[in-house]
């Protein structure tokens, strides 16, 4: 080779270049977009305002050139140089997005765009907010078409413009101005729905806004399938094919996509923290759905895509790994975000490229604008008083966003585009092929009035005759008349070369009038054969009427998308839709108070380390938080109720407490489905309910008696027992949200103490604690009786959920340790392979497990790891079995401990002053500190069910103790981590950490035991006293057990018992 020939770029050097072109076209756009996303967040338009700006300007670029012809043929030949290259690509490139076949858009963009807006959506506010979108979105949108419709015929019919469209042959002009009417309808609020986000406004209100859009995009699509046929010619329309149509595509649509929803759901639910194969199931079956409605039934695909949307959104959510839900939402936004630039930015070229707007059209534009508001302004006055009674109801306030809120965007810009994509064409339709047919037959054409013209240049395509006989006879036959070019059979096609369905792209009254004049006449052929029935029809819209249908359809989402994008933030706060109730209010600014403590507590901290110690600290101070003053308040500060907005509160921590132990793997889809839809409820009341009002919980914790009487059946056994480990998953996790929530209440009422005094608030902090307690209490005696009544069951239960927690903490120290840099990455990635292959092994085991013997759990106890097995025996050998009936008093309040017990088998309840505290089962130590200390009871302890329990004397017990320090020390570090949680949980920063966060910190603290008069330096530490009299130089008075040390120092006299954690 001459190493001055040329290099010849090999992929690239051969065929048609269009799918290069293609390519670069979506490097631009995507550059484009995110250069707009980047660069341009500061402008005050909407970003998909941004990007039609630059198609348009792209457009008009290359605008010449196109019209010119220069680039017309041979793109790429004779291109040498790199710039030259380079401009021949753009204008190529343009060229391509400029001629996209508008279908393309509809069935790889639109399933994007329609699927992430429903899988976005609160399922929960959707339901509510259901039949008020549904109002708008059905009857709402066939009035809106309809008036729509009807100010276009007036428009045309009164000369203002538009007047290519006044054709009354065939009813086109009547039903051209109706399609339009179902395009300019189909709304697409992102815009808006963003912008309230932003200002915090009512998301009851974005959610109906939404919600709206997706039902009225999909019923104007139902509408659009339904007119699309009359105005190209390619159908036709009634009354009760109308009415038949939006039952059958639109309705049908809807279960069609939920029955893909509920297969793709049901395939996921297998897969274990798979992201590549949960992804792509979730997008096959958005594409499957579109693809299925549109291509294969002939149903509303949007609708579709709605149903499926939900479900994943809904039951979906939960059968979604936990750890790919994140990735899961970015992944859709992120093709959201390529879908919305492609079609705004083809929009613009194409406008640019191909429109050619008179200045007539930019009046009717503006009369189209005023129309449409009009428009959805009659119709919501007309369901307002229906709309306002219905769900949530809808405000007066809310209704006029509602109405000027209803922007325009991609949905009618594709559709926009399908319309301009109907250039005309002829087709012939064979509805009979018939038989004996020859390829040199002739045909002809008669009108309704029998006129008779040959069509020259028609050719036929055969397929065999459906009446010879198969075999070798056949064959013979077919191969002689092969031979002599006389081949037989049925017409399977009409084509006809040189007919000039151009010329009718000019005029849309001749085109109507050629379309009449086919569609009355018939085709005959000559030349043997018979039975044949073909249909000419003249399919397409003029060239005229589609440029302006793609002008003003395009011109409304510009407008809105300017003028109410825009304005709508100026009207909400005009509204008053952005003020902060009262209560709320002083809840923000206390929490931003306490906020910037924190940040100016951790700055203290900061001054005393080496390497940061010397920072200049004022300019430090510029960049903390300011506190949160709050002027736009909604109601009389002074009025205000603290209990309701408290228990709202405690609900939503509670409702987040819940998907955390599913993501924890703690509480199931089915559970975590059931508690959070039904908490959502009391949610949506406002706190005025009592937290203790939970009338749901009998129906979600029953087993139904049907499925008692068949459980002994081979497949409903199977279905009965996941009945119940989901009832005992459902009221564990319950039980687990209650003592979280119960640490929140102190904190939050904390912060109104300045408001409504202290008294006040102990008081509402103790109603709140006893309706959270009731709460408590009510899933521990469920518990309770699901363990004397299913015990092998619920030791299964709790066996998998055990062994499921020690993995996630395993999977969780892996991650800290790779994070660390103490394991390298690739060995991380293995080590977490196949600590979720265990995850997934449990997943799979069987429930039942059989009941552990009372020396099993003796064995299991906390305080004898590190025991030998000579100790264990020597414990084991002092025990004495112990039942005890229901309502025997086991331990009294005040007495005098002479033991301790183990539960092995039963339920016992904690009563303090006759009020039940806590119920406890298999398992729970209690008594310890009467062997540890002689401590006098401190509660009840009351059989609830027949019980088991092994009995551990005091006198025994100390004598092990001398013998075995290790036993000692156990006890100690049990008793005091019991007694640090006790005094610790509702304390920051202990309040926010979940049960199992904050247990396993207490885990890392140690019991010591100073000697008589030694001091312990307890500067930045947790330490609580067990046993003994601490002192201190600051401290007045001896500090006695049990209590926690905030001193830097402390002596102690008589020696003690102090549990300490290092880390404060």
């Amino acid at each position: 080779m001459n190493p001055s020939d040329p290099i010849i770029p090999i992929l690239a050097s051969g065929g048609d270049h269009g799918y290069l072109y293609g390519l670069f076209f979506l490097i631009i756009a995507l550059i484009i977009g995110a250069a707009a996303r980047h660069f341009l967040n500061k402008v005050p338009l909407p970003f998909t305002v941004l990007l039609m700006l630059i198609g348009l300007g792209l457009g008009f670029i290359f605008r010449d050139a196109h019209e010119g012809g220069a680039h017309g043929v041979g793109h790429g030949a004779g291109h040498d140089g790199f710039f030259a290259k380079l401009l021949d690509a753009l204008r190529g490139s343009i060229e391509w997005g400029a001629n996209l076949d508008p279908h393309l858009i509809l069935y790889v963009f639109l399933p994007i765009l329609i699927f992430e807006a429903a899988y976005a959506l609160d399922v929960h506010v959707f339901k509510k907010s259901f039949w008020n979108a549904f109002y708008m979105a059905g009857p709402g949108i066939v009035t809106a078409t309809m008036m729509t419709g009807g100010c276009i015929i007036a428009i045309y019919s009164l000369g203002w413009g538009l007047t290519e469209w006044n054709i009354t042959t065939g009813n086109f002009g009547i039903y051209l101005a109706m399609l339009f009417g179902a395009v300019a309808s189909a709304t697409d609020p992102v815009a808006v729905v963003a912008l309230l986000k932003e200002l915090g406004a009512s998301k009851k209100l974005g959610t109906l806004i939404e919600g709206e859009s997706l039902l009225n995009d999909g019923t104007a699509i139902v509408a659009f399938l339904l007119l699309i046929g009359a105005v190209t010619g390619s159908g036709v329309f009634t009354a009760f094919g109308a009415v038949k149509g939006f039952f059958y595509i639109g309705l049908g649509g809807a279960v069609l996509g939920i029955l893909i929803g509920l297969v793709g759901v049901t395939w996921v639910k297998r897969v274990f923290n798979d992201p590549h194969v949960e992804t792509s199931v979730m997008l096959m079956t958005a594409y499957m759905a579109f693809y299925a409605c549109e291509y294969l039934l002939g149903m509303s695909g949007v609708l579709g895509l709605v149903g499926l949307g939900l479900v994943w959104a809904g039951v979906g959510r939960t059968r979604i790994s936990p750890e790919v839900q994140h990735f899961m939402h970015e992944f859709w936004e992120f093709a959201a975000f390529i879908a919305n630039v492609v079609i705004f930015i083809v929009v613009g070229v194409v406008i640019a490229l191909k429109v050619q707007p008179e200045p007539i059209d930019y009046l009717v534009l503006g009369l189209v604008y005023v129309v449409i508001h009009l428009v959805r302004l009659i119709n919501l006055s007309v369901l307002y008083p229906i709309m306002r009674k219905t769900g949530y109801g809808l405000p007066k306030k809310d209704a006029v966003v509602v109405w000027w809120g209803a922007l325009r965007g991609a949905i009618g810009l594709a559709l926009a585009l399908v319309v301009y994509g109907y250039a005309p064409k002829l087709e012939f339709e064979v509805k009979d092929g018939g038989h004996g047919y020859t390829a040199d037959s002739k045909i002809f054409f008669v009108d309704a009035d029998g006129n008779r013209e040959e069509l020259e240049g028609a050719t036929l395509t055969l397929a065999a005759d459906h009446g010879d006989s198969h075999g070798e006879a056949h064959d013979e036959k077919h191969d002689e008349n092969h031979e002599g070019g006389h081949e037989e059979g049925a017409i399977a096609g009409l084509a006809i070369a040189g007919y000039d369905a151009k010329s009718f792209d000019q005029d849309a009254t001749k085109l109507a009038a050629e379309r009449e004049r086919l569609a009355k006449g018939k085709i005959e052929i000559e030349g043997g054969g018979s039975g044949a029935v073909i249909e000419a029809n003249l399919i397409g819209i003029s060239k005229r009427i589609r440029d302006q249908f793609l002008f003003l359809i395009s011109g409304i989402v510009l407008l809105t998308l300017l003028v109410n994008a825009t304005t709508i933030k100026a009207l909400v706060n005009g509204l008053g839709l952005t003020r902060i109730p009262a209560v709320k209010a002083k809840m923000m600014t206390a929490t931003s108070a306490s906020i910037v403590k924190n940040c100016e507590n951790e700055m203290d901290v900061l001054k005393s380390d080496s390497f940061l110690g010397g920072a200049n600290w004022s300019r430090v101070r510029e960049f903390l938080p300011e506190p949160i003053v709050i002027a736009n308040i909604e109601g009389d500060p002074e009025a205000i109720d603290t209990v309701a907005e408290t228990r709202r509160r405690v609900l939503e921590k509670e409702s987040s407490s819940y998907w955390k132990q599913n993501r924890e793997g703690l509480l199931g889809a089915a559970g975590v489905n059931q508690l959070y839809n039904n908490i959502k409820e009391l949610i949506d009341q406002g706190g005025k309910v009592p937290l203790s009002e939970r009338d749901y919980l009998d129906n979600i914790w029953q087993v139904p008696k049907w499925m008692e009487s068949l459980k002994g059946l081979p497949v409903f056994n199977r279905v009965f027992m996941d009945r119940l480990a989901t009832t005992y998953e459902s009221a564990k996790s319950f039980v687990i949200a209650q003592e979280e929530v119960a640490k929140l209440v102190d904190s939050i009422v904390a912060n109104t103490e300045g408001d409504i005094g202290e008294e006040a608030a102990k008081e509402k902090a103790k109603k709140l604690q006893g309706e959270i307690m009731q709460n408590r209490l009510r899933g521990l005696n469920f518990l309770r009786d699901m363990r004397e009544t299913y015990p092998e069951l619920i030791v299964g239960i709790e066996t998998k959920d055990a062994a499921r927690s020690v993995l996630n903490h395993e999977r969780n120290t892996i991650k800290k340790l790779k994070a660390a840099g103490t394991v390298e990455l690739d060995e991380a990635d293995r080590m977490i392979i196949d600590v979720e292959g265990r995850m997934k092994d449990i997943m799979d085991r069987p429930l039942i497990l059989r009941l552990p013997e009372p020396e099993e759990v003796l064995r299991e106890v906390t305080w004898l790891k590190g025991l030998s097995e000579e100790d264990i025996t020597k414990i084991l050998e002092i025990s004495n079995q112990r039942t005890y009936q229901p309502g025997d008093m086991i331990m009294e309040q005040g007495d005098r401990g002479d033991g301790m017990i183990l539960i092995t088998r039963g339920s016992v309840k904690i009563s303090i002053m006759d009020t039940v505290v806590d119920i406890l089962g298999r398992g729970s130590v209690i008594g310890e500190m009467a062997v540890l200390a002689g401590v006098p009871r401190t509660a009840d302890v009351i059989a609830d069910t027949t019980v088991t329990a092994l009995w551990m004397r005091r006198i025994e017990m100390n004598e092990l103790m001398e013998e075995c320090p290790a036993l000692a020390t156990g006890l100690w570090e049990t008793a005091g981590r019991r007694f640090a949680e006790n005094l610790l949980k509702s304390k920051e920063p202990y309040i926010n950490k979940s049960q199992w966060e904050f247990r396993r910190w207490l885990s890392e603290g140690e019991v010591v035991s100073p000697a008589s008069g030694e001091s312990l330096d307890l500067y930045g530490k947790v330490a609580i006293l067990l046993s003994g009299t601490a002192t201190a130089p600051d401290v007045p008075e001896p500090m006695k057990t049990v209590t926690q040390l905030n001193v830097p120092k402390a002596i102690f006299p008589d020696g003690g018992r102090v549990w300490i954690h290092s880390e404060s």
